[in-house]
């Protein structure tokens, strides 16, 4: 498998000389992870930054009393464990393979010798890491203050916006409901009686993991809190 090849292209590493590619790549761990397997726990000592290559995690704090929060979904070519590797011993949240999923381990120390002689490296994790604290933000947001409705109305306007030009009708989840009533802080039950409300009220359809927006002025109404 050649790793270069497969991180060349990933935001994190644009613009990094082919040269810094190699080093990384050479001095990078390839590992593989079973749906449902933890990639690395809450507290665990670690000075490693993570790349998803392939499949898809979840990063979630859990309480003492059992209670679980997902705070972010990752897809293929996102890194984590970004500010672990520069500041902290320990990692602030538990990330777990969500389906089969390969993930690339480079030492923290490889990571900082590169940025400081890549400065495109820098402002990579530099943007990348302010782009999370405003998405931690708009989750602590809607968790404080919104109903579990505008919550999820909030997560289906940001997925049909995402990456695209033009609002998206259909959007598929790549999770289950149980998994979306996590990251909106509800029970599985709380989340279907706001998806029956929703449908009822002519604003969405379902169809297994598929919902078809079909009121986008009222779900935008609705995550604003009107």
């Amino acid at each position: 498998m050649e790793i270069t090849n497969q991180i060349k292209d990933i935001s994190l590493f644009q613009g990094v000389s082919p040269d810094k590619l190699r080093l990384l790549a050479s001095q990078a761990t390839y590992r593989k992870f079973k749906q449902g397997e933890m990639v690395i726990g809450e507290a665990d000592p670690i000075r490693s930054f993570y790349v998803l290559i392939s499949g898809q995690l979840k990063l979630y704090r859990s309480s003492v009393e059992g209670k679980e929060q997902t705070l972010q979904l990752l897809g293929p070519g996102d890194p984590f464990g970004l500010c672990t590797a520069f500041a902290t011993d320990s990692f602030p949240a538990s990330a777990m393979a969500i389906v089969d999923s390969a993930v690339l381990l480079i030492p923290g120390t490889v990571m900082e010798t590169t940025a400081r002689q890549e400065p495109a490296l820098l402002l990579n994790i530099i943007s990348i890491l302010s782009q999370r604290l405003k998405d931690s933000m708009t989750l602590i947001e809607s968790l404080a203050l919104k109903e579990i409705p505008g919550r999820l109305a909030s997560f289906l306007r940001h997925l049909s916006l995402k990456g695209a030009k033009d609002k998206k009708t259909a959007l598929e989840l790549t999770i289950s409901q149980r998994e979306l009533a996590k990251i909106l802080g509800a029970t599985p039950e709380a989340l279907s009686r706001a998806l029956r409300k929703m449908a009822n009220d002519g604003i969405l359809k379902t169809a297994g993991r598929m919902i078809t927006i079909l009121d986008h002025k009222a779900l935008k109404q609705l995550a604003e809190g009107e």
